[in-house]
């Protein structure tokens, strides 16, 4: 009797156990899945506080860049009105105390995440317009360009705008051409806006992004792309103020855009990528890694390679049949900010060093170095045959590619940080809040 008592409570012990060991193994899977989740929290809220203090970055250069480009100019509006440099400021203000706030809830972990990389703007251009012009070269006298013979002097003069176009409430970041009429402005202040260049009146309000539209490009005469801060990219029909679709698979800000074909564009990101999507599918095709840095400008040579520039002062020239980088162009000491194509084997860039290079991309060599390392270039755009703008602080400047000159240079009254060709006598230029129409 006993013996089957004592074997009866062994085995009530080992079934209490198994159960004790069950409900441990439980409870230890539930403090993993706390754990799990706790760091994808701390995680995100590192990567929140970075791109935060991204944000305040970028606005405390870009008040720097064009205070800067300002000082010595006389004939000058003032870039910045005070009403929207206090906005500005106010937003610095409430991100870094934002920033301030998180570190306290979350320095622990913040503090030893590794920082993603430095945030600055990039002016891609798309190669839309610049594909078109090879296909219908222009003639130098229908855009009333001086002669190529020899290396032309330069010219300067105070440039009077034809038209001003008033609407934005932030710093304009880009500017496409839809035709010949139409053009579109993405800006800060979360949105874009179609004009008409010969009324000067704004068309239509594209709303729907969260944060700094930094990106835009024309995929045709009826359909563009814009990417956000808001890590996303958007696809709108001209005549409607709906998104058709939202592109999503980059982590970070979207800063750069350019059609491959007209079912296809590449994007670049703060998350150091190039990213390849399907406008049928809405999918992303293929993900290209190489840059260390954010990737700021792209521009695409034909259905198969492109050129992209980053912030690691490099570009590079990619084969997305094989998905691979086919040659790194170095030479830039600064980040680029620019490219714009020249042919589908020579493409011009622009860089936070004041230098603007021809490259040709088979062989990676610089053919030429265009200015004179004292003015600012935010954005190049190819013209014509043998010529393109740039523009950067007070300053537009025409290069004849085959001589290396300037052939005009205007000092403009405002900052100029975005530029784009509309027509054989036009081109229009962004500032703080506010575009402008010129002629050539």
């Amino acid at each position: 009797g006993d013996s089957n008592r004592a074997l009866s409570v062994a085995r009530q012990s080992r079934i209490e156990a198994e159960h004790a060991a069950a409900r441990a193994e439980g409870a230890a899977k539930k403090v993993k899945e706390v754990s799990d989740l706790a760091t994808k929290d701390k995680y995100r809220a590192s990567l929140e506080l970075d791109e935060a203090n991204a944000l305040a970055e970028e606005a405390r250069e870009f008040l720097q860049r064009v205070k800067g480009a300002s000082k010595g100019h006389k004939k000058r509006d003032n870039y910045l009105t005070t009403k929207s440099e206090i906005a500005i400021s106010a937003r610095i203000g409430t991100i870094v105390e934002v920033c301030e706030d998180s570190c306290d809830t979350n320095c622990s972990s913040v503090a030893n995440h590794p920082l993603s990389p430095r945030k600055k703007a990039g002016n891609p251009l798309p190669h839309a317009e610049a594909k078109k012009q090879k296909r219908d070269p222009l003639s130098q006298s229908q855009m009333k360009i001086p002669s190529q013979s020899g290396a032309p002097p330069e010219q300067d003069s105070l440039l009077e705008p034809i038209t001003q176009f008033k609407g934005h409430t932030s710093p304009i970041t880009q500017i496409a051409a839809i035709d010949l009429k139409r053009f579109i402005s993405s800006s800060w202040d979360k949105t874009i806006r179609m004009w008409n260049a010969d009324s000067g009146e704004c068309i239509r309000t594209f709303r729907g992004h969260n944060d700094w539209v930094h990106a835009i490009a024309v995929m045709d005469t009826h359909h563009f792309i814009s990417g956000s801060d808001d890590r996303s990219i958007k696809l709108w029909n001209v005549d409607k103020d709906e998104c058709l679709h939202t592109f999503k698979g980059h982590t970070s800000f979207v800063k750069a855009l350019a059609p491959m074909d007209s079912d296809r564009f590449l994007s670049g990101s703060r998350d150091r990528t190039v990213k390849l999507f399907s406008v049928t599918s809405g999918e992303c095709l293929q993900t290209f890694e190489g840059h260390i840095d954010v990737v700021s400008a792209i521009v695409s040579l034909d259905h198969h390679h492109f050129a992209s520039g980053s912030h690691d002062n490099n570009i590079k020239y990619w084969d997305d049949s094989s998905g691979t980088c086919v040659r790194t162009l170095v030479g830039h000491t600064g980040s680029i900010k620019t490219l714009a194509a020249v042919s589908d084997k020579e493409i011009v860039s622009g860089s936070e060093d004041r230098t603007i290079r021809l490259w040709n991309v088979s062989t990676g060599k610089c053919l030429r170095e265009f200015g004179s390392r004292n003015t600012l270039v935010f954005s190049v755009t190819y013209i014509c045959e043998g010529f393109f703008l740039s523009c950067g602080g007070n300053n537009i400047k025409l290069y004849h590619i085959p001589s290396g000159a300037c052939v005009k240079s205007y000092e403009t009254p405002r900052i100029s940080l975005a530029v784009v060709r509309l027509d054989d006598e036009r081109f229009v230029t962004g500032s703080d809040q506010m575009l402008h129409l010129w002629k050539f």
